[in-house]
């Protein structure tokens, strides 16, 4: 008999949709709703994992600008393509392969980024973030490594089913002593359906009755079972949309010319190459549904870097507003991440069948508190 720990971290599990879904997972007491981080799950992985904000760990968004030779370096060759063959499938792949070889190991996508421009930009995530020394700031995987606790990982890069299957076995079957499973299959649902979805129903149900049955493996073997469910932040359903681009295309400021600008789902980010072009950018946005994020915001969201990595100036959509086009996508989605955080739907959510402390309310609280818990495991272990 010993005990084990299983942490699940749910991609886009929100605190409203736990909420929303009476008798989910009645076997965690703690339930808790956690403050997220303005972005996307960029940043706020990280944070989970790190216990410091998107200013300090240095992750914010999938894209930043590239400071020399990033990894899309020669990709500026690709203007000279026609444009058929140049945002071809196949070309897209043989671009993802070859970002692949110049070793990126994260999650990324090239999504509908202008082909010719990628050569401006660089990923944030070259590393794998779910693995020791994968962040560039310590990380709880550094800590499990250094305590030399025995444990199974399983992420994006595992179907979900095949990874609840995995980690069935070795909680039966298996000697380690942390078990830990990310899924980001919700998410992408979240996207398709919205909140109210049919299939996120039957997700969350599916959830519930895989954590139970965890709890009865786990005590048919005689262990004592520690479960830790978390997710990154929430999901916000799409009311309407914004054509951001199109109130940009008339001005005789252009881009890249003028201006460097990264289209993101909720966001619009841009560098400057003279005041004027930031002059008819923010006069041609003005009465838009959103606001421009000043500094001092920034720095009090914890998302603001000195070196304009990821924007000279950042333009935030209302909650529940789409930017359709834009670099992530064309196409409109039921739901969107990536808003203000202080809004309800966006917040993260905790749960357990173990106490947490009062002051595990954001992000960068669950760190500290999971180190105490690998503690036990590791005294139990001695």
């Amino acid at each position: 008999m010993s005990t084990r720990a299983v942490v699940l971290v749910v991609d886009a599990l929100g605190w409203e949709l736990v909420c929303s879904a009476p008798g989910f997972a009645p076997v965690l007491a703690t339930r808790r709703r956690l403050e997220t981080v303005l972005g996307f799950s960029t940043g706020a992985l990280p944070t989970l994992f790190t216990g410091r904000m998107p200013g300090e760990h240095g992750r914010f968004l999938m894209y930043r600008r590239a400071a020399g030779a990033g990894c899309f370096h020669g990709f500026g060759a690709l203007r000279f393509l026609p444009p058929r063959a140049r945002d071809s499938w196949r070309v897209g792949r043989m671009l993802h392969r070859a970002v692949e070889r110049r070793g990126v190991r994260g999650y990324f996508q090239l999504y509908e980024v202008p082909r010719p421009l990628l050569e401006r930009f660089d990923l944030a995530e070259r590393d794998d973030i779910f693995a020791p020394g994968g962040l560039p700031v310590d990380s709880l995987w550094d800590s499990i490594a250094r305590r030399g606790l025995s444990w199974a990982h399983w992420d994006w890069r595992t179907r979900e089913g095949d990874a609840m299957t995995a980690l069935e076995h070795r909680l039966a079957a298996g000697e380690e002593r942390l078990l830990v499973l990310y899924t980001a299959d919700l998410d992408a649902l979240l996207h398709r359906e919205g909140t109210r979805g049919l299939g996120v129903r039957e997700r969350l149900t599916r959830y519930s009755l895989w954590l139970e049955r965890l709890t009865a493996l786990a005590a048919e073997r005689g262990d004592t079972l520690r479960l830790y469910v978390l997710s990154d932040h929430g999901m916000v359903d799409v009311a309407r949309h914004a054509d951001l681009m199109a109130r940009l295309a008339p001005l005789s400021a252009k881009m890249p010319r003028d201006y460097l600008a990264f289209f993101d789902s909720t966001m619009a980010r841009f560098w400057w190459h003279d005041t004027r072009a930031r002059d008819a950018v923010r006069g041609a946005l003005a009465g838009q549904p959103g606001r421009w994020l000043e500094p001092a915001e920034l720095g009090r969201l914890g998302c603001r870097f000195d070196d304009h990595a990821y924007g000279d100036d950042v333009f935030l959509l209302d909650p529940g507003v789409l930017l359709v086009p834009s670099f992530m996508g064309s196409a409109p989605v039921a739901a969107m991440h990536g808003y203000d955080p202080s809004h309800p739907d966006m917040a993260a959510m905790l749960l357990s069948n173990r106490p947490a402390p009062a002051g595990v309310t954001r992000l960068a609280d669950v760190r500290g508190w999971l180190e105490s818990e690998l503690d036990a495991l590791v005294r139990e272990v001695a």
